[in-house]
């Protein structure tokens, strides 16, 4: 059954050179970037604050930072990437590199990264934000966009862009556009999580007790739980840790798709309760937990992979286990090939030892649209690029070169040369 929705007139809200759909990791490295390319520009955010997963899903971990180099870690995502890990430790609100799987994490605070976020972008005077503005629809002409129509409590209002950079994680402008994407079978997508947040931990006994504690006790103890593995990840503030231990999965066992209203729904009931069962166990049996406590979950699931663009380039996993480079390299990552695809596990598939792949503009360039760019988890890539570039660094140095392209075609001076100039220019790393 279908009911015709009566069409209606939509007030424009803002007129701007370049409009960026999702303040996420990708979506702020847009907005940023383009603000400093000299470009007007509207950000749209469908919560209540900007970081998407780096806030809303409080991972806990940048990932995708570094390289390892001459026994340490050198920055593989510079610019905008850099600026805000600096930020944070600067604030003391992030510590590492922490070694892991080859590579290395940032840990930080959510609640840091949130304010930060709102600063750069309000020191940006370029910026027009607006906040739980949804995105509804777009409107076409021809091979380009004019307009974004978003959702809000006073019907749909549109902003006019002479470029758009789509990252909302879910290529929301690319479908609603008509342009190809992307979203494979159950079996070739990733399983969403639910973090939460436990407080009175003792953390020097919970550090002292080593990080194969908790995997021991899972191994022991814990094969009801949604995840055969997890990480407990410390927030700087007093007795208070990450957990990130939960595998979400649609009724049907399968992953969810987040785009469909009722898996979202039941993925966000599903990954409380889950949240709930893994705090219980690791107050019951994990060192240094015994007197804590659930205090929260994170405000939303933290989704790994739904709809993406299909554009000019396909980035490829073998492209990235292969070290590939590329003339029209926009950026560049590190992350091994990380999956939640399979069971309870987690798989890591590591690059070769200190070696790093170059990400091309032709893959920010979705089909047959002239003046969109895609960032983030939008990316055009496959199922296994995609494993590594969907994280958080990577996705702001994407974002980053997006803004920058999006600018740059709104003024007339998109060229690959041009692009890239100005990217090093702004201290992003090309290779």
């Amino acid at each position: 059954m279908e009911l015709r929705v009566p069409s209606r007139n939509a007030p424009v809200i803002a007129d701007v050179d370049v409009c960026v759909a999702g303040g996420g990791p990708a979506g702020l490295g847009a907005a940023l970037a383009a603000a400093r390319e000299g470009a007007s520009v509207c950000l749209l955010e469908r919560h209540g604050f900007l970081g998407g997963n780096f806030t809303a899903a409080s991972v806990g971990t940048i990932c995708g930072l570094y390289v390892a180099s001459d026994g340490g870690f050198d920055y593989v995502t510079r610019g905008i990437a850099e600026e805000v890990a600096h930020a944070l430790q600067t604030a003391g609100a992030a510590a590492g590199p922490v070694p892991f799987k080859g590579s290395a994490v940032l840990l930080y605070v959510p609640w840091a990264a949130k304010r930060l976020f709102d600063r750069l972008v309000a020191e940006e005077p370029a910026v027009t934000l607006f906040l739980h503005a949804l995105v509804a629809d777009v409107v076409r002409d021809g091979d380009r966009l004019d307009a974004v129509i978003v959702a809000t409590k006073r019907g749909p209002q549109a902003v006019r862009a002479r470029a758009f950079v789509d990252a909302t994680g879910d290529a929301d402008l690319i479908v609603h556009a008509g342009a190809p994407w992307t979203m494979g079978d159950p079996g070739q997508r990733q399983f969403a999580s639910m973090q939460f947040f436990l407080q009175h931990v003792d953390t020097a006994a919970l550090v002292a007790a080593g990080p194969d504690a908790l995997t021991k006790a899972i191994a022991e103890h814990g094969e009801h739980l949604s995840r055969d593995s997890g990480a407990l990840l410390p927030t700087f503030r007093p007795g208070e840790v990450i957990g990130a231990m939960t595998r979400v999965r649609a009724p049907d066992g399968g992953p969810l798709d987040v785009t469909d209203v009722a898996q979202a729904t039941f993925g966000e009931l599903e990954g409380r309760r889950l949240a709930e069962e893994a705090a219980a166990f690791v107050v019951g049996h994990v060192p240094g937990c015994a007197e804590a406590f659930l205090a929260d979950t994170a405000p939303v699931l933290g989704v790994r992979e739904t709809r993406r663009a299909v554009g000019e380039y396909v980035l490829t996993g073998d492209d990235v286990s292969g070290l590939a480079r590329f003339d029209d390299a926009v950026a560049a990552g590190a992350w091994p090939r990380e999956y939640h695809v399979v069971g309870r596990g987690t798989e890591y598939v590591a690059l070769p030892a200190g070696g790093w792949y170059q990400i091309p503009f032709r893959a920010l360039r979705p089909g047959g649209l002239a003046n969109v760019f895609v960032a983030g988890r939008c990316l055009s890539a496959d199922h296994d690029a995609l494993a590594s570039t969907r994280v958080m660094a990577p996705s702001m140095a994407i974002g980053q070169a997006a803004g920058t392209a999006a600018a740059l075609h709104g003024r007339g001076e998109l060229a690959v040369d041009a692009l890239q100039a100005s990217l090093t220019a702004h201290g992003a790393f090309l290779g």
